[in-house]
């Protein structure tokens, strides 16, 4: 990479530390920096025209983002992800997802505040999906789709759900994944949602379980099948 500076981003008052923060997270998620690959603090520095503190500030919130590793004695490194962590990762957002049904059903039948919220994100979802061209602007649509999944699990009453969801969904992101999921599955991961906020306001179990097993199913098998192309190396490379 060559030396450059980091420039204020137009029509937003950032930190040096959140402008770095921002230049390393694209990279790693463009495969600019591969996983595993050893993230120099010095090296960075000089890259970005900066002191080593923002790098370092940087770093420890992609650390905590799960998006980088602190090792000891070792420094930081961009985190990998097995095929078994994201199977993991899936696992577990269907077992909280089928887990909380009663509750949430319940919450969105007489919360009206978060009801109209999920309401609101999957409008703003379908909106999104008809003008933009998803595949162009990928963190827009994972920062939409974490919305909803995030409010859903609001509604269970269970703050560690949420922590858990929002500690998973960034390291699947990190892997470049979400970045490489076509448009055509975007919106059907909208038609998904409608089927799943259709279901929880009808108060019907069934309809809602069966929503969610859909829903979680084809995202699987949609990332494991990025994932597993990411990670091919083509014979004439």
């Amino acid at each position: 990479m060559e030396n450059k500076n980091v420039q204020p981003l137009e029509g937003k008052k950032l930190t040096l530390t959140n402008q770095i923060y921002q230049e390393i997270k694209d990279s790693i998620t463009k495969k600019q920096f591969l996983p595993g690959e050893k993230l120099n603090i010095k090296e960075l520095a000089r890259q970005y025209n900066v002191s080593d503190t923002p790098v370092k500030q940087a770093l420890q919130r992609l650390a905590e983002e799960k998006m980088v590793v602190n090792t000891p004695n070792k420094g930081m490194s961009v985190r990998t992800l097995t095929p078994h962590e994201l199977n993991d990762i899936f696992d577990m957002r269907l077992m909280m997802d089928t887990f909380f049904i009663k509750d949430i059903i319940s919450t969105l039948n007489y919360n009206s505040n978060l009801r109209q919220q999920l309401v609101e994100n999957l409008e703003e979802q379908k909106k999104f999906i008809q003008t933009n061209e998803s595949s162009c602007l990928p963190e827009k649509y994972f920062s939409l789709d974490m919305e909803f999944h995030t409010l859903y699990l609001t509604a269970s009453g269970n703050k560690k759900a949420v922590e858990v969801l929002n500690d998973l969904q960034p390291f699947t992101y990190a892997t470049g994944t979400y970045l490489n999921q076509p448009h055509y599955r975007d919106c059907e991961c909208v038609a998904e949602h409608e089927d799943i906020l259709k279901a929880a306001f009808n108060a019907d179990l069934n309809a809602l379980n069966h929503a969610i097993q859909t829903h979680i199913a084809n995202s699987r098998r949609a990332l494991q099948l990025i994932f597993k192309v990411n990670q091919m190396v083509l014979p004439n490379e």
